[in-house]
């Protein structure tokens, strides 16, 4: 996949219109954001994790989710107080959603998981989850 089909696909799951840094795909489907940077140095690695390609989507990291912010038009759910703290201990929401959504507490951004139309799959990485 390549970067205008990603955006294309940003566009039909998330309403992304347009973004202001590039994006490319690494290694096992995953994605990363960066900026053209005219430093003459030798590149390891560039940019940040965005997300993953997987069969049915685009799945965004939590970082990729803050990066978009502003462009998220659609499937987008916005949880209780209740519900953030379970889904930052790493538990599945009972919600009626279907594919990939944001979730979103006020202005914080959760991650993105995925609904079966019965409750939202958290993808949370352990090492990030709240003890």
């Amino acid at each position: 996949m390549n970067e205008s089909e990603i955006l294309e696909t940003l566009r039909e799951q998330f309403g992304v219109e347009s973004i202001n840094f590039r994006l490319k795909v690494m290694g096992k489907n995953r994605i990363y954001a960066y900026r053209d940077c005219s430093l003459d140095v030798e590149e390891y690695h560039s940019g940040v994790y965005f997300g993953r390609i997987e069969r049915d989507g685009i799945r965004l990291s939590i970082e990729g989710c803050y990066l978009l912010a502003d462009q998220l038009r659609r499937n987008v759910v916005e949880v209780s107080y209740e519900e953030m703290e379970r889904w930052l201990r790493g538990e599945d929401l009972e919600r009626e959603e279907r594919g990939y959504v944001v979730l979103r507490w006020k202005n914080y951004y959760l991650g993105c998981g995925k609904g079966n139309g019965k409750r939202i799959r958290n993808f949370v990485p352990k090492d990030r989850r709240l003890r």
